[in-house]
């Protein structure tokens, strides 16, 4: 029997679980799959996730399925780490699969022209990592 669940809760259970692997500190989720993109921004202090002032829940897990609406979708998770640093994690989101991505595999895709594809120069302070593994279901 194939497994289904309905965009919002895969959108919520993709939230959550980026939450969870997130460490202390401010975070910046992007997630795109061609038509809308969603960007949340939230702040992770011990066992609780803070989001932004007046921010609901339920309208960011409206933005990201609308985000997600793709079969498949790229998601990026950019934490900063101090002065001048930033940490970027990534992962390619197929159906109810989030399989993450190198550091390798995400800065080629990150470090690249949208429109033109030519390679752009690495930004400074930030650096890319492998990316742990989340769960969808």
């Amino acid at each position: 029997m194939r497994l289904k669940i309905s965009p919002r809760q895969r959108a919520e259970n993709l939230l959550y679980s980026v939450f969870d692997a997130a460490e202390d500190g401010c975070h910046t989720l992007t997630a795109y799959a061609g038509g809308p993109t969603a960007v949340i921004r939230f702040h992770n202090e011990g066992e609780r996730t803070y989001l932004g002032e007046g921010v609901d829940i339920a309208d960011i897990v409206s933005s990201t399925a609308a985000a997600l609406a793709g079969e498949v979708c790229g998601v990026v998770l950019r934490s900063i780490e101090g002065e001048g640093k930033a940490r970027a994690w990534g992962w390619h989101v197929r159906g109810l699969f989030a399989t993450p991505l190198t550091a390798d595999a995400l800065r080629c895709a990150y470090s690249r022209d949208a429109l033109t594809g030519e390679a752009l120069p690495p930004e400074p302070g930030l650096y890319y990592d492998d990316a742990p593994h989340i769960s969808l279901v």
